[in-house]
C-alpha cells in the first residue's frame, strides 16, 4: 500500500506556486470537494505535492474552458489525461490553421536559452504534451551567462530565458546587460534562490521573473506568458453590413444564474446576467421601432445593432465569469 505524500503546504503557498487565487481554492474545496487537506495541531490546512500539481492542472483546464464543477473530481491521472486530449486537439486544430497558411519567418521569434536542462526540457516531446501548436523556436542555447554573451547571432532574438540557481544582484546586472547587448524583447528569468534587490532591479527593468518550477504545467504557463499579445480586433461597433450575434444563453439560464444568492458568489454574475438580459430585451425593442418609425429607421437599426453587440461581450463576460466560478451555462433538462 502506498503511502499518503506528507502534508507540506499552507493555503497560501499553493496559491502562489500555482497561480490559483486564494478564494478560489476554498471555493474548489469546500463547494467541489477538489482537495482533501489535511488540519495541523494549530488547525491550518495543510495540502501536499500532489494537491499542489491539482490546483496547477485544474487552473489551466479552467483556463481552457472546462466547468470546475465536471472537472473537480477527478484524479491527477484523469485531469492529466484530459489536458493532453486538449492538447491533441489543439494541435490538430493548429495543423490545419497553418497548412492553410504560408508559414511565418521562425527568424521573428526565436528564442534563446541560457541552461542545457531548460532548453532540453523545453524541446522535449513530454513538456509539448502541456502546449499547443509549434515547439518553441529556440535558436541559441548556452550552458551559462558567460557562454551567451558570445553568441554570433544570425537574426535577432525575440526571447531570452534565463535559469540560475542564484539571483544575486550580479547575476542580474549580467542578464540585464545580455538582454541589452541581444536587443530582445523580453527576457524570462527563472531562479532557485533570489536576493530582493536583484529581482527588484530585474522586475523594474521589465524582466518576467519567475521562481523555477518543476512542474511542466506552470512552466507552459510561463512560456506562453512571453507569447506576443494578440493584437485585438477592432470592432466596427456602426457598421450595420456586419452580421448580428446570436444569442448565446436562454432567459432561463440568465434567470438562474441571477438568482444564484450572493453569499455563496460574488454578485458579478448576477450583474453580468442582468445586463446581458436588459440588453436583450432592449435589442427587442429597438428592432419593434424599425417597423413602428420609418423616418427614424436607419438610428434604430444603429441602435439594434450595438446593443446586439454589446450583449455578445457581456456574454463573453459571463463565460469567463462562469469559468472561474463553476457555474453551468447549459440549459437544465
Amino acid at each position: 500500500m502506498l503511502a499518503t505524500p506528507p502534508a507540506l503546504y499552507r493555503i497560501g503557498a499553493v496559491s502562489k506556486i500555482s497561480g490559483v487565487p486564494v478564494p478560489t481554492l476554498r471555493i474548489w474545496q469546500t463547494r467541489y470537494k477538489a482537495f482533501s487537506p489535511a488540519t495541523s495541531q494549530g488547525q491550518h490546512r495543510l495540502y501536499n505535492d500532489e494537491d499542489l500539481h491539482k490546483a496547477a492542472l485544474l487552473k489551466t483546464l479552467t483556463g481552457q474552458g472546462h466547468g470546475i464543477r465536471l472537472i473537480a473530481g477527478l484524479d491527477n491521472a484523469q485531469l492529466q489525461q484530459l489536458l493532453q486530449t486538449s492538447a491533441d486537439l489543439g494541435r490538430t486544430a493548429q495543423h490545419r490553421i497553418t497548412s492553410a497558411k504560408p508559414k511565418s519567418d521562425p527568424s521573428t521569434s526565436a528564442w534563446g536559452v541560457v541552461d542545457h536542462t531548460l532548453a532540453e526540457r523545453l524541446q522535449s516531446e513530454g513538456f509539448q504534451t502541456f502546449r499547443a501548436g509549434q515547439p518553441l523556436p529556440i535558436q541559441q542555447i548556452a550552458v551559462d551567462l558567460d557562454e551567451a554573451s558570445h553568441w554570433q547571432l544570425k537574426a535577432p532574438l525575440d526571447v531570452l530565458m534565463v535559469s540560475v540557481n542564484s539571483l544575486n544582484d550580479q547575476a542580474a546586472q549580467k542578464i540585464l546587460a545580455l538582454a541589452q547587448q541581444l536587443g530582445v524583447r523580453l527576457t524570462v528569468v527563472l531562479y532557485g534562490f533570489g536576493q530582493k534587490n536583484a529581482l527588484t532591479s530585474l522586475s523594474n527593468a521589465s524582466c518576467l521573473v519567475h521562481r523555477n518550477t518543476l512542474d511542466d504545467v506552470t512552466l507552459a504557463e510561463i512560456v506562453q506568458s512571453a507569447r506576443p499579445a494578440p493584437v485585438p480586433h477592432v470592432r466596427s461597433w456602426g457598421d450595420n453590413s456586419l452580421p448580428i450575434p446570436e444569442r448565446q444563453f436562454s432567459d432561463a439560464v440568465l434567470q438562474r444564474v441571477a438568482n444564484i444568492p450572493s453569499q455563496v458568489l460574488c454578485e458579478c454574475p448576477r450583474h453580468v446576467a442582468e445586463l446581458i438580459g436588459q440588453l436583450g430585451r432592449f435589442e427587442d425593442y429597438s428592432r419593434d421601432c424599425l417597423n413602428q418609425s420609418p423616418k427614424d429607421k436607419e438610428l434604430h437599426a444603429q441602435l439594434n445593432t450595438m446593443a446586439a453587440r454589446a450583449r455578445a461581450l457581456f456574454e463573453d463576460a459571463l463565460r469567463m465569469v462562469a469559468t472561474h466560478e463553476g457555474i453551468s451555462l447549459q440549459d437544465l433538462p
